[in-house]
């Protein structure tokens, strides 16, 4: 719970924003509640989890704890070996979850595949770790989200006094929306299949019609951020939402946080974009290199073809950002040199501006299982970005090239 909205320090001196520690036990006794279920999105607030998990136990050992989330799923076994929390529900948990509450009303012993409560249940995670995950193949029979247990109101003013999770919003009512889920690309340092899975799966533009006219009506919504991780993957489908947002009675305004295929687009549909009041995109490009993109990154994606969105981007007048990331496994010195110089390049040439972020190693994805095996030497639970050494560069040799990219961007 971070509506309280201000910063507070612990006794080691970290800073956070939203509710203290004693606050969060005064919310969970006046609950009165019998369970308590945890989302722990990522990994390095993993530890405030634990917390949470652990102030529910000295409320009442009774008190049971459910957790959920990409670390969980990626260490089912580890999370329950080695904490108290009771049940950890992997992948995506609405229909888990439900199945756990209902096991427990009746008394009964939940044997859920990817529901574990100790060492002995992780025969429910056979015969694959593609098996954990519970894929929920029609969107639409989920409910809206229950935005009457948020304090909207509160919400919408924290935003207005700086508390936006997306910086570059625009909007002083705006709210995130997922409308699709998984992505079949397998990028190596992407930890999405730990929660929902290399399987795409999507609303249909009449759900997504009816929950943007939900929050128009009921919360006057005038931004919408498109979280999901690959909102274009089916033009025609991304046609229908276009259509959906200009044909909305209430004009609202809408970006791509998370990144966009690049190589689908053609003139109209840029200028459709613009028009259904579109900010900004940003497509996740990754590399500079085709053969990177391939064979190491993992992706499907046709650099060649990258260059027609940003020219029609530049054309009609819409912000384009590009997402790219160094230090892979696989990489060389020059296939990190003509990233940054591929990046710049467009930036110039097309006015798109880059970030190239040093990889990071999360748990869930294959680059983990990479680290982990000892195929090469980094640190496999940092919080840190670029911890790896490999046989053609190491830490230092990146923020040497790093320091010389950042010098050309100024």
């Amino acid at each position: 719970a971070t509506l309280s909205g201000k910063l507070w320090e612990d006794d080691q001196g970290r800073k956070f924003l939203g509710d203290t520690p004693d606050e969060i036990e005064k919310q969970i006794r006046e609950s009165n509640a019998d369970l308590i279920g945890i989302s722990n999105m990522f990994t390095w607030q993993y530890q405030q989890a634990l917390l949470v998990a652990n102030i529910c136990k000295s409320i009442s050992s009774k008190l049971i704890t459910v957790i959920g989330g990409p670390h969980a799923s990626a260490f089912p076994k580890e999370t329950i070996e080695e904490t108290d929390i009771d049940f950890v529900v992997m992948g995506e948990g609405e229909h888990r979850l439900l199945e756990l509450t209902r096991s427990l009303d009746a008394g009964v012993e939940p044997r859920i595949q990817g529901v574990l409560q100790s060492e002995k249940d992780m025969e429910l995670l056979k015969p694959s770790r593609r098996s954990r995950i519970s894929f929920l193949p029609e969107l639409d029979n989920l409910p809206l989200p229950a935005y009457d247990m948020v304090d909207m109101d509160r919400y919408f003013y924290l935003q207005r006094k700086g508390y936006s999770s997306r910086p570059r919003s625009k909007g002083n009512r705006s709210v995130s929306m997922l409308t699709s889920r998984g992505c079949p690309h397998q990028c190596v340092f992407c930890s999405i299949q730990a929660t929902m899975g290399y399987k795409w799966r999507h609303n249909t533009s009449d759900y997504v019609k009816r929950h943007l006219t939900y929050l128009i009506d009921h919360y006057q919504i005038d931004y919408v951020h498109f979280e999901d991780d690959n909102f274009t993957h089916d033009p025609l489908r991304y046609e229908e939402i276009l259509d959906v947002l200009l044909e909305l009675p209430k004009s609202i305004r809408w970006d791509t946080p998370n990144g966009i295929r690049g190589d689908t687009w053609t003139l109209d549909l840029v200028k459709k974009t613009k028009r259904s009041g579109c900010q900004y995109l940003i497509v996740a490009i990754e590399s500079g290199v085709q053969r990177v993109i391939d064979e190491v990154v993992k992706k499907r994606l046709d650099l060649s073809k990258v260059d027609d969105l940003m020219r029609f981007c530049k054309s009609e007048k819409l912000k384009l950002f590009a997402f790219y990331v160094a230090g892979l496994p696989g990489e060389s010195r020059d296939d990190l040199q003509a990233t940054m110089t591929y990046a710049l390049e467009r930036f110039r040439r097309y006015d798109v501006l880059p970030t190239i972020n040093k990889i990071k190693t999360l748990p869930g994805t294959e680059l983990h299982e990479i680290v982990s095996e000892g195929k090469f030497y980094g640190d496999e639970m940092s919080d840190e970005e670029n911890t790896l050494y490999t046989p053609e560069f190491d830490p230092q040799l990146i923020d040497h090239l790093f320091a010389g990219y950042f010098r050309r961007l100024m």
